[in-house]
């Protein structure tokens, strides 16, 4: 394994604890992640689009191949300048803060719906169906691996993302992580954000890439 490729898998590693648990174990292996250059993000399959630094100052954007159980697409991105000392310094283990976008299939609840704010629905059964915002919560409760919600410092605090609800909460650990968690189009959508401090490249380029977030 090359050490571009065992970068990718360390930074997937630390970026959630457990969710990068979970991928390191199931993607020992596999084709190296594709570099991409610019600065825009556009995926219309996944209804997706925002924007990060890039440049010599800016972050390497990778794309890690092989996703698998519900994981549609992965983004990290990596300051270039840390990126590239990283790739080339004999013995280093501790990959550098970045920042990081996952994107999940959800449950087949309702799969047409963009309103995380509509009210509760009635089955067939006329059993309530909870809010959208509620239900992504249970689910990332259900699915802390992934999500890392059990490690909240707090209470996960609902705010809005492109006119979309999401949840917002902050994690310790190697790194601060500050995340995102929304539910689109039957889909969750995972920004993460890893620093050390609050002058961190990652942590300003990350609360400017929330902004420039929109769901097509």
């Amino acid at each position: 394994m090359n050490k571009q490729h065992l970068a990718v898998i360390i930074l997937v590693l630390i970026a959630l604890v457990g969710f990068g648990a979970y991928y390191y174990s199931t993607h020992k292996t596999g084709d190296e992640a594709a570099l991409v250059a610019g600065e825009t993000v556009t995926n219309k399959d996944l209804d997706l689009e925002f924007k990060y630094p890039g440049g010599d100052t800016g972050f390497e954007l990778l794309q890690p191949d092989g996703t698998d159980k519900g994981i549609l697409k992965s983004y990290l991105m990596i300051p270039k300048a840390e990126y590239q000392t990283y790739k080339t310094t004999e013995g280093a283990t501790e990959a550098p803060a970045g920042m990081n976008v996952f994107i999940l299939a959800l449950p087949d609840n309702d799969a047409t719906s963009t309103d995380a704010t509509a009210p509760a629905t009635t089955t067939s059964t006329s059993t309530p169906r909870m809010s959208r915002i509620a239900e992504l919560q249970e689910w990332a409760n259900k699915n802390s691996t992934f999500t890392s919600i059990g490690l909240a410092k707090a209470a996960p605090e609902t705010v809005e993302i492109d006119g979309v609800k999401a949840l917002h909460y902050q994690t310790d650990g190697l790194y601060q992580q500050d995340i995102y968690l929304v539910s689109y189009k039957n889909r969750a959508y995972m920004f993460v954000g890893q620093y050390n401090d609050l002058k961190d490249i990652t942590y300003t380029s990350f609360q400017e890439l929330i902004k420039s977030v929109s769901f097509q």
